[in-house]
């Protein structure tokens, strides 16, 4: 069996080893940054953790189906909850209490703590009780950007896996193998995102904050008419096709989306349908050869003129 991660080839054999020894540890930091592969680890480590099969994870016995269709009653997940930016203190408690739960199909309970960086000192003392002294057969996993933000006790009771990118080719291969995008592009991706996997796959998407952020802030000041900056913004994607095109497809639906708020501003409205209709264009003219100076430039005038 290959190991989950693409990459991070000591980290693959070492947790390999300890699932074929059933020796995983009870308790897991899987730092690193977005991207890298920290919920597919802590992902493979659980159905391992919970599998019935002699090779772990089988991915073929009930508990691993469970836990690939994300309903697995021994799984429990904490994270901030909507609207907030921290776990609670209340959050860990609860989970405190479920540890001690009996399993309710496999043979033992596996807890994982997404964003656990976001958790206040006071949470990370709730936790670090059931941490010092684990119910019996339960994996508590811990998924952070960087172990720094939790406390020195936690730390000291979980083994730490540090995640980084792959080398560049390695991840080009890997989504040339599973994905089906043209090989310029999965290159340009990898290059914009440093070999970040999962960053790639978001602009390859068309998706990535970096996108959605600047198109957001584009429409705004495409209202306020500063056409300085949004020359400022579209300098960002003016070296990779693939991450202007990512920029160009959430400019659209953030203008589709800001034509909606503003329908009953009849100037306002009919502005940003103009330019929603001229997106397209310049959308079409990313497959020629233009330069993307140009072309972005040609845009930042076409909004000027349309919001005269």
């Amino acid at each position: 069996m290959t190991g989950p991660l693409i990459g991070n080839e000591r980290i693959n054999g070492s947790v390999l080893c300890a699932i074929k020894e059933n020796r995983l540890p009870h308790a897991v930091i899987i730092e690193g940054e977005k991207g890298t592969g920290r919920h597919t680890l802590a992902g493979f480590l659980t159905r391992a953790f919970l599998c019935f099969g002699e090779e772990k994870p089988c991915g073929a016995c009930e508990s691993c189906r469970l836990a690939g269709a994300g309903s697995h009653p021994d799984i429990y997940i904490a994270a901030p909850e909507d609207g907030k930016k921290n776990i609670t203190v209340a959050q860990i408690r609860s989970l405190r209490n479920e540890a001690y739960v009996k399993p309710h199909i496999a043979n033992g309970r596996a807890f994982i703590i997404d964003m656990a960086d976001t958790m206040n000192e006071q949470s990370q003392n709730a936790l670090l009780k059931v941490l010092e002294e684990p119910p019996g057969n339960t994996l508590f996993l811990l998924i952070a950007q960087s172990k720094a933000a939790l406390l020195d006790t936690v730390i000291s009771r979980c083994t730490v896996l540090s995640l980084g990118v792959p080398e560049i080719d390695a991840a080009e291969e890997y989504i040339k193998a599973v994905y089906k995008f043209p090989p310029e592009q999965i290159k340009a991706a990898l290059s914009e995102t440093n070999g970040n996997i999962g960053a790639a796959l978001e602009t390859l998407n068309g998706g990535g904050e970096k996108a959605v952020s600047a198109a957001d802030d584009f429409i705004r000041y495409f209202l306020s008419g500063e056409d300085a900056e949004m020359l400022k913004i579209t300098a960002a994607f003016e070296k990779n096709r693939v991450a202007a095109a990512a920029f160009l497809k959430e400019l659209k639906l953030c203008a589709a989306k800001s034509l909606k708020e503003n329908r009953r501003n009849l100037l306002t409205a009919k502005s940003l349908a103009a330019f929603y209709d001229e997106i397209s264009g310049f959308e079409e003219s990313l497959n020629t050869n233009i330069n993307l100076s140009l072309l972005f430039c040609a845009l930042v005038c076409k909004a000027a003129e349309l919001n005269k």
